[in-house]
């Protein structure tokens, strides 16, 4: 099942994602060669706003880029993505009185509706605004919630949310350490707790620090909880999202395989083999280990 990128800036001159359409490709073929398959065009509604963009553009500019991928592919032989279309919201007071608005986009088109938080403080009235969405049959996926330093400072407010219902989404960036150790730390105790049910790129460019590549984080989710487990936040669960169904939230903790119970003695080696490298080779055995378990399946 290939991966499924639920949050990215991938549409040209809508926000402080791509400028041009050349871009907004190069970031795909990225997300393509990386083993992504959907991405979800999440443009900033406030930017949007800002601009006096209507709703409608994000449609109209998904089409373009499909169509454009899609020629793209046929030119050079190679797979692409697929893009589907949503939005970014900021959690506010006004957010449930826009939902009935067609400014404000879905995740495809489901019940589903990416939020974010500010990075510092977290306002008083976040549960209440949940709470009214949640009452209009709208499930919340909450982004990057790790950046925030309140969540960081009291993880149980984060999970009140989710007992509420609300899913939430792990920025890769945060994962591999691009935002610091606090949002690192946060990201994988909100996962190994079972807060976490999404990863995404929310790429904004082809290149580093915001890029498409999903691979460094998904290694990283392998290593924290069970490998099966780990599909399920790149692949089964936004899938899920994207057809209007809640992933299965599990808050118990989930334990933790020990992968250091022997202990080999440390040697020496003039040209060792770097971090990715070996989680290049990992990336492959795991490819391979797939394949010959659906050989022995069929």
């Amino acid at each position: 099942m290939p991966r499924v990128d639920i949050h990215a800036h991938i549409l040209p001159g809508l926000d402080d994602g791509p400028i041009t359409i050349e871009e907004s490709l190069a970031m795909a073929r990225t997300a393509a060669r990386d083993g992504t398959d959907v991405v979800v065009a999440t443009p900033h509604y406030r930017d949007m706003e800002l601009e006096h963009q209507p709703g409608r553009i994000v449609r109209e500019l998904a089409d373009t880029l499909n169509a454009a991928l899609q020629s793209d592919a046929a030119r050079m032989n190679a797979r692409t993505v697929r893009i589907f279309t949503g939005m970014t919201n900021r959690i506010d007071t006004a957010l449930p009185d826009l939902v009935d608005s067609e400014n404000v986009i879905t995740l495809n088109r489901t019940r589903f509706l990416l939020v974010e938080a500010p990075y510092n403080r977290l306002p008083t009235y976040v549960e209440d605004v949940v709470g009214r969405l949640l009452t209009q049959r709208l499930v919340p996926v909450l982004a990057h919630p790790e950046r925030n330093v309140e969540f960081q400072r009291n993880p149980k407010r984060l999970q009140r949310l989710v007992e509420q219902g609300v899913i939430v989404q792990i920025a890769t960036g945060s994962l591999t350490g691009q935002y610091g150790a606090g949002a690192k730390r946060a990201a994988e105790q909100f996962i190994t707790r079972g807060m976490g049910h999404v990863v995404a790129s929310e790429m904004h460019a082809s290149t580093s620090p915001r890029s498409p590549i999903l691979s460094e984080a998904f290694d990283i989710v392998a290593e924290l909880i069970d490998e099966r487990e780990a599909y399920d936040l790149f692949e089964a669960n936004p899938e899920m999202i994207l057809e209007g169904h809640s992933p299965q939230q599990e808050l118990a903790p989930r334990p933790r395989i020990r992968r250091n119970w022997i202990r080999i003695p440390s040697v020496q080696i003039s040209n060792p083999i770097s971090d990715r490298a070996r989680r290049r080779w990992g990336r492959r055995f795991r490819r391979v280990r797939r394949r010959t378990s659906r050989g022995r399946a069929l």
